[in-house]
């Protein structure tokens, strides 16, 4: 990481959950560079520190590699008020300037295998307000195989595993697909396998439809 005494712009990133009954992990955040690396490109292999968030929803080894990559001014872990639920919202400041006019930032929606949601690269400095509504992706990195026993969410008991399902995984980044509710029905799980209330997870309980979260970017102050 590469710091600045530049003028810098403050701004903050809110960002509104709109999914219900899947809450967002701590998020990782990046202000940086042309010269960073992206945080993931669709359609190409996730980097394994983006799999640990998208799986374990924990930003720290994203964090740890920016930290050492060209091209950020600053990164870290904001995880005050987590996890996020529906109608929270995450209100992170952040100081760009002329040399380091990005922001990344990714998330996990902590009721799925390794869907996350993410800013990738997003102009930030010379921006007075601005919108964006995020889909929620898949990192391909983990089989969508919807049991207790790979998900780290409060839909499972806390003590049912979090497991990795990676060798059927998708291998790229792509739009999720949602929660198919695959194992409804199915009489032969094991305890740890099933969700919080003793069923299998259940599409109606926890899939959802795009936009998964609105994020409002606003300018604060200028900085000398």
């Amino acid at each position: 990481a590469q710091a600045s005494a530049q003028a810098s712009t403050e701004y903050v990133i809110s960002i509104t959950n709109a999914a219900f009954q899947q809450p967002f992990s701590g998020y990782f955040v990046a202000v940086h560079n042309s010269d960073a690396p992206p945080l993931y490109v669709l359609g190409e292999a996730a980097s394994e520190e983006l799999a640990i968030l998208a799986e374990d929803g924990n930003p720290m080894p994203l964090v740890q590699a920016y930290n050492a990559s060209e091209g950020v001014r600053e990164t870290f872990a904001f995880t005050d008020g987590a996890p996020y639920f529906a109608g929270d919202t995450a209100s992170i400041a952040v100081d760009v300037n002329e040399n380091y006019p990005y922001v990344s930032l990714a998330t996990m929606a902590i009721n799925t295998n390794d869907c996350f949601m993410g800013l990738n690269g997003v102009k930030v400095f010379n921006t007075f307000k601005r919108v964006i509504n995020l889909p929620g992706l898949d990192s391909g990195t983990e089989a969508n195989n919807e049991l207790c026993t790979h998900i780290p969410g409060p839909a499972c008991l806390p003590d049912s595993g979090n497991l990795r399902a990676n060798e059927t995984s998708e291998g790229l980044v792509h739009v999720h697909r949602g929660f198919i509710g695959i194992n409804e029905g199915n009489d032969d799980l094991t305890p740890a396998e099933l969700g919080a209330s003793g069923q299998p997870l259940s599409s109606a309980g926890y899939t959802w439809l795009n936009p998964m979260a609105r994020v409002v970017i606003k300018v604060i102050k200028k900085m000398n």
